[in-house]
């Protein structure tokens, strides 16, 4: 299991961010959702080893991971809102990560870049990108650390109908490499059709439900109501992963 918490906590001052979270994922893409406030960007800082949790346990692989150079060196934490140089050009942001990270596959950088059509914008200072180009300079930096941990945080916030696609594509591509990736979002619609499963944080900061795809074979969609299959009307319909999900959170 590359991920273990339990009873994981965390507040700053007295404000309660994340309360009693319980959650154990192996590889595979998992997403982690809720509301704005839960305390997404926070269990991920906690996870990648840069915040220290006020209580509970928390390992990842099997260790520690605050302030610890075994999780960190093989654990890559980024998103559209990371504090990179904001003086750098976006091909030294690059570049200061494949320094960073001992697997780093220039191979996938370069097909991200191209793909994204990014060439034009490496010359530019970090702090200059548009939302949209920091959010591919992100991704291409977290898909291609090549980390055994991936924690993406909301990675394709101001990204285009294409380059979301393009995204998506890259991100199924290593689906099956071992990896363990988390990526936060608000896209469930997106998002659902990719992921093994979804940790979903509640308004009280605990995991408010762990689910599978699977896990809406047994529900159906009744008008705006989900149903369990068994007391479903004759014109509902079958209940898709992103509609368990958007459920769970209306009552999380």
């Amino acid at each position: 299991m590359t991920i273990h918490t339990a009873g994981l906590t965390h507040r700053f001052g007295s404000t309660h961010v994340l309360n009693g979270v319980d959650l154990d994922l192996g590889p595979g893409i998992h997403g982690l959702l809720g509301r704005n406030g839960v305390g997404k960007s926070t269990l991920l800082r906690i996870l990648a080893g840069q915040l220290k949790p006020t209580d509970g346990t928390v390992e990842v692989f099997g260790q520690r991971p605050f302030d610890n150079a075994r999780v960190m060196d093989n654990t890559c934490l980024t998103g559209v809102d990371t504090a990179y140089p904001g003086w750098w050009s976006a091909a030294d942001v690059i570049k200061g990560a494949r320094l960073r990270f001992r697997g780093w596959n220039q191979t996938v950088a370069d097909t991200l870049i191209a793909d994204f059509a990014l060439d034009p914008a490496l010359g530019t200072r970090y702090e200059k990108l548009s939302r949209g180009q920091r959010a591919m300079v992100s991704i291409v930096i977290g898909l291609a650390s090549n980390t055994e941990l991936l924690l993406l945080d909301e990675p394709y916030v101001g990204l285009d109908t294409h380059n979301t696609d393009v995204f998506y594509r890259h991100l199924l591509a290593q689906a099956d490499t071992g990896r363990t990736i988390v990526m936060a979002t608000h896209h469930i619609d997106d998002a659902a059709k990719v992921l093994d499963s979804a940790v979903i944080l509640g308004r009280d900061g605990v995991v408010a439900k762990q689910c599978v795809p699977e896990d809406a074979d047994a529900f159906a969609v009744a008008g705006p109501e989900l149903v369990p299959l068994d007391d479903a009307p004759r014109h509902a319909r079958a209940a898709k992963f992103d509609d368990l999900i958007e459920h769970v959170l209306e009552v999380s």
